[in-house]
């Protein structure tokens, strides 16, 4: 293991022997201790496979290991300080990259869930968070947080710097509409953000239609993880090679697809690619 890779273990064992001096005889104690013994046995267990890697992570901007949980490394390259996985960091990326004053403007993101939602929750002043219920009307809100549909917005004409979606535009029924409504509420010189497992080589496929107030399948139905909704929700579309021409049909945004492979960020792994669809000024 790498001499920083021991670091890592010593600043546990640091931080269980100040929980003893703290409440010797404490459940705060051996919670720590659990949590030292796991973290670290875990964290060297991958260095000694060859499945770990110093870097720093755009998420929690913090020196890390990124270890490599399973071959799949989109949902399995994990940062060990905020769990973070490669989308989320290369999204957080790019932000600080081209839009490097975003903590300071007018942020609608849909559907937002894991490390990132808690950065830009806390860190942006002017982010607003909203999710998709069908039995609950847009625009009011639900525990707190706004209700919205992306094919139906109701905020008005200019409304947000940047509008972000993570992995969101793959499961929407009518996504012309949604990225239409996306242009509308940015201001002119704004962007959308978004992620999408982007199937470059190949054609768009639609694998699920809304015709006639009923969903035709043209192929067998598949879920991914829904932050509000534990039986997940329905991939729609298989976005291909002209996901930009499609965007421009519809929006008038002009969109750039940008890949970063760098480990020393925990940038590795498939559909990795995050989308930058500007609106003119």
């Amino acid at each position: 293991m790498h001499i920083k890779g021991w670091q890592k273990i010593i600043q546990s064992t640091k931080r269980f022997y100040w929980a003893i001096r703290q409440d010797p005889f404490g459940n705060r104690a051996m919670k720590n201790l659990r949590r030292a013994i796991t973290n670290t046995s875990e964290v060297a267990r991958y260095c000694l496979m060859g499945r770990a890697n110093l870097g720093f992570c755009p998420v929690c901007e913090k020196n890390t290991i990124f270890i490599e949980k399973s071959a799949w490394l989109r949902d399995n390259y994990l940062c060990i300080k905020c769990e973070s996985i490669p989308r989320v960091r290369h999204i957080i990326h790019i932000l600080d990259k081209y839009f490097p004053r975003y903590r300071e403007w007018s942020i609608h993101e849909s559907s937002p869930s894991g490390p990132s939602y808690n950065k830009l929750r806390k860190e942006c002043k002017g982010y607003l968070p909203t999710y998709f219920w069908p039995d609950t009307a847009p625009g009011t809100l639900r525990n707190g947080v706004r209700c919205e549909n992306l094919e139906a917005l109701n905020f008005a004409d200019a409304t947000f710097d940047l509008v972000i979606t993570q992995d969101v535009m793959e499961h929407v029924m009518n996504p012309d509409l949604a990225f239409s409504e996306i242009a509308r509420t940015l201001k002119p010189g704004g962007a959308h953000v978004f992620t999408v497992p982007w199937y470059a080589p190949m054609a768009t496929f639609i694998r699920a239609a809304e015709v006639r107030g009923s969903i035709q399948y043209n192929a067998k139905k598949d879920y991914h993880g829904d932050p509000i909704n534990e039986e997940g929700v329905l991939v729609v579309t298989e976005w291909g090679r002209d996901l930009p021409e499609y965007i421009f049909k519809y929006s008038g945004l002009i969109t750039t697809a940008f890949l970063t492979q760098d480990r020393k960020m925990g940038l590795a792994g498939e559909f990795l690619e995050v989308f930058v669809s500007r609106k003119p000024l």
